[in-house]
């Protein structure tokens, strides 16, 4: 009987190991890949693979683009092709998925795309996705696999071509395209994620040498619109796991895997396009096809080709994924050995040991909390809270948290006290290049993980006490010690082991929180802009907001942005709702900014104003609020000084020393002492001066305003009243949404957006000094009634059907999307920045300058509205010294700016003059670099209109006045050359005119392997001092990178240029030039002078290896180069062209900037060279 039941037994855990093994291996879902049905002759690619289809269980089929020919949905014709198309999937077994391509665009835009929509879903059961000519979207194909489907034609399309683009969308602008994308990989982490694209993201197909350099047409793989697009979307997915991109806008069939992102492309329907020779380990074919993905249970993802006419074998097949889960390889301490508390710190006490020197230049902050080690209770998952199981990474972009969740479904957070400097100069610095692996343990990473060390790692444990006193919802966080553990599973290789602070998820899964006030719903900040903009039936509690603003301002807290802000919502009895605020993640609450630099960088960089170290007083309420500013003009608008007034008093009647001392008792014991003390004694003081914080801060808030109806039909009334009052409602059907009088001691500005729906725009009364107003009508066919027009103006499409009533209305109706579209985050600002200049070369010798920049943000921007530049040099190698001006306004006429500039240079601001001619003697070992050198006084000013494409195309028309006057200095060649009494040595003054034209594109700024740059600029220029001598003249160039092997680390660089002048009456200071790093390198700058000049420059650049520094990553390699060139001049029989050789070292840090020292050898010597960046 033994025997027997021990062998029952071993044949019922052999059934369940095959069971196990045959669920693993079981396909969970067959996706069929295919595209650009529209240049197929026939439908037999379709045939097959319904036929194919039948051998599958769970399959899916993915139509990626170009279905209709390429006129787009344009007639019957199409529609017959495609019932054609839909009669035969009507058999298929599965899903099928239609998503949009560039053909659908052709005709009518997005709107041509929707109309294919419709056609489709109501002539089969397919679906067509992204719907409602929306950019993106997430379909689950399975309880494993999610489909991310992408409109990419909808992101490469000039937006001003369509006027209602996104009026059905979420999204409204590409910024808002990303984070979606970036959150939907978030949110399905462990999940296989397929993203059908229609344009591909790698890709091994041909391409001509204009498409590759210049990138000219939208599609062209390295276009700036589309490269902009995959580089964002490739360093996004390389920071998650598991994905497929799939596309089918080129015309063959390709498999890449580059950087750990496979690519699959399959569009080969009809005529096929060439392809590049492609490594082992990827596949391409110019064979006509389609692809297939199996996905197993078990995670593992296989990718096959077919060709037409053959489904039982396939022409390559290879593992995408291997399905194989990382085990958990610890040996976990056993509960029992744990005590109730453990000591640990957040950094070692050798990360936060630091010189004097280096504490007086970037300060003290609270760096020795950070080692210092606390007792914290020790946690277990299966047992904190009744028992959490981890369900996901947090999306923070520099917190390591988790997302846990307890049997009843309520979620929690477990943030780490240590965050990631990788991960936020990743998030923020480097969107478009993935450099977390780089960064790692660099120097980058270390002194941010030092600069952290402003905020203190404890205070955010006391927030909770301080926002029940004064009625500001909050979550409840506690801090733990979290050992590595099996109820972390796959998560212990990044989580465990360290201090964390654990708090309710402020989601919906707490609406019976009471310190979240038991809403009926928790919503981000995003979904409450889409609320309170849909009906005008929801508002922001203003009165709650106002208080936890100003409860920001109390603590210190300066990173309050979009995110760190969830809204509790609560329903009337009228059926209208009021979202009141909870804010979340306060640990930058008491932060030192502390240090010489540190103190200089948030004075001198305006994005890093906001940081303010918490004292007493808050120095500037104006930067500190830089990050919630678009949101305080948002949602803060119907408020006035009597609210505010009202809610900080009752802030400082609340929070007693009492409170406050109370709060910060469940700071840990270890860390309680003078600095808690000084925070404490410093937030009593800012308490006393809240009053007036908040004055400042509301004056500076009224300055400016915005104010948006609603997406129905809405009223706008606009009543000038006597003193330089405004009255503002705006009404839709019987309900008053918004009421308010401004007044022009308080308000210079406002901005009215009427968004959706026919609106009306009413403008009564004859008051005085009024205020100016912006009308944006939106979308839909407005009508326009102003009564009176003073101070208003009107922006509208020119293509809607709007009514005008008084036609002397100041109007300015252009088709741009960006001025008449609401974008919330849009507001005015100036932005004022100080630089310091310094370079050098032999002739200059060193410049030491300084530049300012100051930019001014308004409604009409390209991509500015104002910008000013103001530069100062000095010239040691001359002694000289220049001041210039450069000025733009935008938008003089649509799309075209205005400019203005100017330059004056000291009277022994010098030029080098060799004589004119081809062959000019020069012997540096007869006389020094000053012989040569020319001092000259000249000055000049300009208008311009100026013109720049999205693609990278610039032109400018430029009136100019310009003036020279040459010095006859003694024992200078100038002396020897021209006779005393020549008019070269008068001053003389030109008026003239040129146009510019400029191209540029590279696929990279460190180390392009790919770029065009082109330019030509013609003019001419007259005397009007008296003299006879004018001239015309013109000057080319074209400079093109091409990488000579497929790595790129090989570029050949070649640059072609010259100039002509047309006429003979011209001086020394305006003939063709050519030396020093503009053409021949290894020549004296005006090396050679005359009537035409021409050059040619080619590197050879090898990137040789990089390597990790202390501070960044670099690239390193050699650049060797050869110049030849010429001048001529009237009967100039020289034959001679000029050459120079040499080579450079040069070093790229984060492909951002790259610096180039060496030498090259000429016939006068040679020269050194040290450029940022590359010569051309």
């Amino acid at each position: 009987m033994k025997i027997f039941s021990h062998t029952k037994y071993l044949y019922f855990l052999c059934l369940l190991f095959l069971a196990i093994q045959g669920y693993t291996q079981a396909i969970e879902k067959s996706i069929f890949i295919t595209a650009n049905l529209g240049d197929a002759k026939k439908e037999s690619m379709l045939s097959q693979i319904t036929k194919h289809a039948q051998q599958h269980d769970a399959t899916a089929l993915l139509i990626l683009g170009n279905t209709t020919g390429k006129n787009g949905f344009d007639g019957s014709n199409v529609e017959n092709n495609i019932n054609a198309q839909l009669d035969i999937l009507s058999s298929f077994k599965g899903d099928v998925i239609f998503t949009p391509g560039y053909y659908e665009w052709v005709s009518n835009g997005h709107r041509g795309v929707r109309k294919l929509e419709k056609f489709i879903q109501k002539n089969s059961k397919a679906k067509f996705y992204p719907d409602e000519g929306c950019p993106i979207k997430k379909k689950d194909l399975s309880e494993n696999v999610v489909l991310i489907t992408i409109d990419s034609q909808w992101y490469l399309e000039n937006w001003n071509n369509h006027i209602y683009l996104n009026e059905d969308c979420d999204i409204k602008n590409r910024t808002l395209f990303f984070l979606e994308f970036e959150s939907m990989l978030k949110k399905s982490q462990d999940k296989i994620k397929i993203v059908a694209i229609h344009h591909p993201i790698h890709s091994n197909s041909a391409h001509g040498l204009l498409a590759n350099t210049a990138g000219t047409s939208l599609h062209d793989f390295e276009n700036r619109q589309y490269r902009s697009l995959r580089n964002r979307l490739l360093t996004t997915a390389r920071r998650s796991e598991n994905i497929i991109f799939v596309s089918g806008h080129d015309k063959n069939l390709q498999y890449i895997n580059k950087y750990g992102i496979p690519q699959i492309i399959s569009g080969a329907v009809g005529k096929t396009k060439n392809l590049r020779n492609s490594t082992e380990e990827n596949f391409a074919s110019t064979q006509k096809g389609y692809a297939k993905l199996d996905i197993y249970k078990n995670g593992k993802v296989n990718i096959d080709f077919y060709t037409a006419n053959q489904i039982n074998t396939s022409i390559f097949s290879t593992s995408v994924f291997s399905g194989e889960r990382k085990g958990i390889n610890y040996t976990f301490k056993p509960e029992s050995s744990f005590n109730a508390t453990q000591s640990a710190s957040v950094y070692s006490k050798e990360e936060t040991r630091k010189s004097k020197i280096y504490k007086g230049l970037w300060g003290n902050h609270y760096r020795e909390f950070y080692s210092k080690p606390v007792d914290a209770p020790v946690a277990f998952l299966d047992t904190l809270k009744g028992g959490l199981t981890p369900i996901r990474r947090g999306g923070g972009h520099q917190s390591l948290s988790l997302r846990l969740e307890d049997k009843n479904g309520k979620q929690y957070v477990m943030r780490a006290l240590r965050k990631s400097a990788v991960k936020f100069i990743q998030s923020t610095a480097f969107q478009d290049k993935y450099v977390e692996d780089d960064l790692e343990n660099s120097y980058a990473d270390r002194f941010l993980l030092d600069f952290y060390t402003t905020a203190h790692p404890y205070t955010p444990f006391a927030i909770d006490k301080l926002s029940d006193a004064v009625d500001i919802f909050h979550s409840n966080p506690i801090l733990y010690y979290i050992p590595k553990q099996r109820a972390l599973g796959q998560y212990n290789d990044e989580y465990g082991d360290e201090l964390y602070l654990v708090e309710e998820a402020v989601n919906s899964s707490h609406t019976d929180l009471s310190s979240f006030g038991k809403p009926k719903d928790i919503l981000s900040t995003n979904d409450v802009l889409k609320e309170i903009h849909k009906t005008g039936k929801s508002i922001v509690d203003e009165p709650s907001y106002i208080r936890a603003r100003l409860f920001d301002m109390l603590i210190g807290d300066w990173d309050r942005h979009e995110d760190q802000w969830r809204w509790a919502v609560f329903q009337n009895e009228d059926g209208s709702e009021v979202c009141k605020p909870i804010p979340r993640d306060r640990d930058q609450a008491f932060s030192v900014f502390d240090g010489s630099i540190v103190s200089f960088l948030t004075w001198a960089i305006p994005s890093l104003r906001k940081m303010q170290s918490f004292d007493e007083e808050l120095k500037s309420p104006k930067w500190f609020a830089l990050s919630p500013y678009s949101m305080d003009l948002t949602f803060l608008n119907q408020s006035d000084w009597n609210e505010w007034d009202k809610q900080a008093k009752y802030i400082q009647e609340k929070l007693t020393d009492l409170v406050i001392d109370q709060a910060f008792d469940k700071i840990p014991n270890e860390i309680k002492g003078r600095s808690i003390d000084e925070i404490k004694t410093k937030l009593k003081g800012r308490r006393k001066n809240i009053v007036d914080i908040a004055r400042k801060y509301y004056k500076f808030l009224n300055k400016f305003v915005v104010l948006a109806g609603t997406q129905k039909d809405d009223l706008f009334e606009i009543t000038r009243l006597p003193n330089g009052k405004t009255k503002i409602s705006i009404q839709r059907k019987d309900l008053d949404i918004f009421n308010r009088i401004y007044t022009k001691q308080e308000t210079k500005e406002i901005w009215i957006y009427g968004l959706d729906g026919n609106d009306t725009f009413k403008i009564y009364g004859n008051g005085d000094n009024p205020i100016s107003i912006k009308i944006m009508g939106g979308k839909k066919n407005d009508t326009y009634d102003f009564q009176n027009t003073q101070k208003v103006k009107l922006y509208d499409y020119k293509g809607k059907n709007n009514t005008i009533i008084n036609k002397r209305s100041k109007k300015w109706l252009v088709d741009n999307y960006k001025i008449n579209n609401y974008d919330h985050k849009k507001r005015k600002y100036n932005f004022n920045q100080l630089l310091p200049l310094i370079a050098f070369n032999p002739d200059d010798g060193l410049r030491i300058g300084v530049l300012e920049h100051f930019t001014h943000y308004g409604l009409q921007r390209n991509p500015f509205t104002q910008k000013h530049s103001i530069s100062a040099s000095y010239y040691t190698g001359s002694s000289g010294f220049d001041i210039s001006y450069k000025g733009e306004f935008s938008n003089i006429f649509h799309n075209w700016n205005f400019g203005v500039e100017g330059l004056y240079t000291s009277p022994n601001f010098a030029i080098n003059f060799f004589g004119a001619g081809n062959e000019t003697e020069y012997d540096k070992d007869e006389v020094d670099l000053d012989f040569n050198r020319t001092r000259i006084r000249k000055w000049n000013t300009a208008v311009s209109l100026i013109w720049r494409g999205r693609d990278g195309g610039y032109f400018q028309f430029k009136p100019l006045i310009e003036s020279f006057e040459v010095e006859n200095t003694e024992d200078r060649f100038v002396n020897t050359f021209f006779d005393p009494n020549s008019t070269v040595f008068d001053k003389q003054t030109y008026a003239g005119a040129e146009v510019t034209y400029q191209f540029k594109n590279m696929n990279d700024l460190g180390f392009p392997t790919l770029g065009m740059r082109i330019g030509i600029t013609a003019g001419y220029k007259t005397n009007i001092d008296g003299g006879d001598n004018n001239f015309a003249y013109v000057e080319p160039h074209i400079a093109i990178d091409h990488k000579l092997i497929k790595s790129g680390k090989l570029v050949l660089a070649t640059k072609i240029g010259g100039e002509a002048i047309l006429g003979d009456d011209f001086e020394f200071y305006h003939a063709a030039q050519l030396g020093g790093n503009r053409s021949l390198r290894g020549f004296r700058n005006e090396r050679f002078i005359g009537k035409y000049a021409a050059y040619h420059n080619t590197d050879l650049r090898l990137q040789m290896g990089k390597f990790k520094t202390s501070f960044i990553p670099l690239k390193y390699g050699l650049s060797g180069g050869f110049d030849y060139g010429r001048v001529w001049i009237e009967d100039d029989d020289s034959d001679k062209w000029h050459n120079s050789v040499g080579g450079t070292l040069w070093i790229s840090g984060l492909d951002t900037f790259t610096a180039n020292l060496g030498y090259f050898g000429s016939t006068d010597g040679g020269r050194l060279v040290f450029t940022l960046g590359f010569a051309f």
